[in-house]
Parts: structure tokens; sequence; C-alpha cells
């Protein structure tokens, strides 16, 4: 058998011990030899001497099984070619697996850059939407994402990675210039932290948005609109085209978020009940709450006339939610100067979200409890935060009420131009 697989005469034979199977080899070739299992086709091999590490060892490479992998004289050549590398100092088995190790790395490399490819910026805002803003309002889930796709229009289908620092301040820079400091400042807070959330999942290796500073800086926003200037914002919003009215007053009667009053819909309103309940998705904090609605209020939303299938109270001309609060700010902003001009001052700089401001200061000087003044406008801060916001479940719903209905009184007043009678007998019956 030996003699026919290699067709020379047999230089010796081994059988490892504890192994049930014959090594044969070749005389004129040294190295080349047949390995002989108990069961299964012999199987070519060639054997040399390596020096490793800790000396001298034998290397065997596997040539193939004879009769169905390969001929004898096929085996043969590859031995006498693999002989010829090992007396030229080459270590065959070392180098293969050398090889083969390249191979691995390039094609763990190859993935890597496949799969940086093609996180692109669109898809790392698409991921940080639907796993980190799970949790948010529906409205605050929509607005961010589509504002930052907005300003990183340029870079929606470039891979994540490739954004640099300088890259980032270009962006804020540009949207500083178009829309103003506050913007980049939200557009710096929103993208470092779905950069962020993206380097601690492991996709990403470096956030360029936290070795970005932020582009401006912000003071906390004091200012309280005063009861004639709230008069003057009442009577212009008439001024304003539909649906702009019944919302800009809805949020001077409610002190309600302005996206909140302008997605307000059908469904969650009860007239007769005088009651308006924001699902947990439509509320910045994710909290479901009811608004108590006041007379004025009421009268308000039965005058909307509703559109045949319309959900949305407020329905803008493509059956969605109105937007556009900058252009109605402008042009509410004559109303204020002409108020400022009348008392003989120039009218200071103002937000519609100084609205809801002014609300809360407006009833804090009613008399209304601090409790029940965030109660109304669903605010966790100092009263219902902490301890207090997990134990205390009183939902001061007959207190909100009262106080709705004090507020919308001295509203009325200012928007009339008379002196607001006092509203402590109201809020002493609520007690």
């Amino acid at each position: 058998m030996a003699e026919k697989l290699a067709d020379r005469t047999v230089v010796g034979l081994r059988c490892p011990e504890g192994r049930r199977e014959l090594f044969v080899f070749d005389a004129a070739l040294a190295g080349f030899g047949v390995r002989v299992p108990a069961a299964g086709a012999p199987v070519f091999v060639f054997e040399y001497k390596a020096r490793g590490p800790t000396g001298w060892r034998t290397r065997r490479v596997t040539l193939g099984a004879f009769g169905t992998e390969i001929t004898t004289a096929e085996a043969r050549r590859q031995a006498e070619k693999l002989r010829g590398l090992v007396r030229n100092g080459h270590d065959p088995v070392a180098e293969r697996r050398a090889a083969q190790a390249a191979a691995n790395v390039a094609e763990v490399e190859a993935k890597a850059v496949a799969a940086a490819a093609a996180y692109t910026v669109d898809v790392l805002i698409g991921q940080w939407e639907a796993h980190h803003l799970a949790e948010r309002s529906a409205s605050y889930r929509t607005r961010v994402p589509r504002e930052m796709r907005t300003a990183l229009a340029e870079w929606v289908a470039v891979p994540a990675a490739r954004l640099s620092r300088e890259d980032a301040m270009r962006v804020l820079d540009a949207v500083k210039a178009d829309r103003g400091p506050i913007a980049a400042n939200r557009l710096h807070a929103v993208a470092r932290a779905c950069w962020g959330w993206a380097v601690k999942r492991g996709a990403l290796s470096l956030n360029p948005w936290s070795a970005v500073p932020r582009p401006s800086r912000e003071l906390a926003r004091e200012r309280v609109l005063s009861g004639a200037e709230l008069g003057a914002l009442w009577r212009a919003a008439a001024d304003l085209g539909e649906p702009w009215p019944g919302i800009i007053r809805l949020m001077l009667l409610t002190g309600q978020r302005r996206g909140e009053v302008a997605g307000m819909r059908w469904e969650e309103l009860d007239l007769e009940a005088a009651l308006w309940s924001l699902p947990g998705e439509r509320t910045k904090n994710g909290r479901p709450h009811t608004v108590p609605l006041s007379r004025s209020a009421t009268e308000l939303l039965r005058a909307v006339k509703r559109r045949a299938g319309a959900a949305l109270v407020f329905e803008g001309a493509r059956k969605t939610v109105p937007s556009g609060f900058g252009k109605v700010a402008a042009a509410l902003d004559a109303a204020l100067a002409k108020t400022a001009k009348e008392a003989g001052r120039k009218a200071a700089p103002w937000v519609l979200h100084d609205i809801r401001r002014s609300v809360a200061t407006g009833l804090q000087r009613l008399g209304v409890r601090l409790e029940v003044t965030e109660a109304l406008l669903n605010h966790v801060s100092g009263s219902r935060s902490g301890i207090v916001g997990v134990y205390q479940r009183h939902g001061w719903e007959k207190e909100k009420a009262a106080a709705a209905e004090a507020w919308a009184a001295h509203l009325m007043t200012a928007v009339d131009g008379t002196t607001a009678r006092s509203n402590v007998v109201v809020l002493q019956q609520a007690g």
C-alpha cells in the first residue's frame, strides 16, 4: 500500500501512541508521506522542521485525500514545492496562518467600514428617535428629529462618524445666522445628546458636539407681560387669519403650551363638563393632563366651526397642526409696540412662551396656591418634584377650575381696559 501511494521505497513508518492511524514516508522526498487512518481514505501530507519560540518543532501540511482530492503525482509536486520553500527559510504553515489572520482582520475592517458608511446621520437620528425618545411626548418626538434633519440637511446621507468638530461648528454658525442664537443653542443640546447616545451604545467612537461650546450665552427669561399687554394681544389676535385668533386667545386663557393648544383635538374636549383632557403623548412631560375650561374658553371653543371629519380643532389648510408661530408673533409685535408707546416706554422683547409665564405670575398675584398653579399648567418643579411628586396624588381639580375662572375674569378686565375686581372670593369659595 505504501509503495503504491508514494511510488517510492518506504523510508519509515510511524504510529502515534494512542491514535489508530499510520504515517508512511517517502524515501526520495524528505517529509513527503501519507497518513493512513483506521477508517477512511489515506491522506497525503508534508512534514518539516521549523524553529519556534520554544525551539524546533514539526509542522505538517495536509495535501489532500488519495483518490478523491488529489493524485499521487500532484501530491508529490506540491510536496516538492513546499520542500523548496522550507529550504529557502520559509515556514509554510506559519505563513498560511498569518495570511488567514490578515484576511480575517481585513474582513472585519471591511465590515466595519461598510457599517460605518451605512450608519448615516439620518439613520442615527432615526434610531435615537425610536429608542431614546420613546418616552417623550409625541410632539417632541416629531419636532426635534425634524428640526435636526433640517439643520443637518447636507449631512443626512453622510456617515455620522465623518462629522467633525469643525463641521459641527459650521452647522451651528449657520443656524445661528439664519434662525438666531436660541435655535443654535437648542440644536447644540439635542445633537450633543443624540451623538452621545450613539457613543454610549458603541455605534460611534467620538461625539463632535461635546467639543463645541454652546453658540450663545442664555439668560433665564423673566419677561412677564402686563395686563395692558395681555389685553393688547387678545385684541390684536382678531386681525390674524384663521385659525390663529382662537389659538392665541386660548393660550391667554389657559396658559397651556402653544403646541398643545395648536394640536388640540375634538376628542380631547368635553365642553359640557368644561374639560380638556390631554393624553400623555401630547404633553411635554409625558403625563396626562386635565385642563378645566373657563366660561370664556368654553364659549370660544363652541364658536369654532368644526369641519366635517376634522380631528383637529384648529386644523390647518393641509389638515395638519398649524405651523408658523414665528410669523404670528411678528404680527403681534405691533400691538405690543403700540401699547408700550401709549405708556410712554419702549417695547421690551418678548416671545410667545412669555404668555405662559405671565399666566403663572398672574395666578400667583391672584392668590392661587403654587401647587394649584403648577397643577393647572402641568409644570413639574419645586412643589411637584422629588418625594412630593411620588406621594402627593391630590389632583387639585376643584381648585384648578376656580383658578381658571378667576384668571379668565382677570384677563377679560384687561381686554376691556377696566380695573380688575378682586377674585379672592372666587378662590375662597373653591377652598
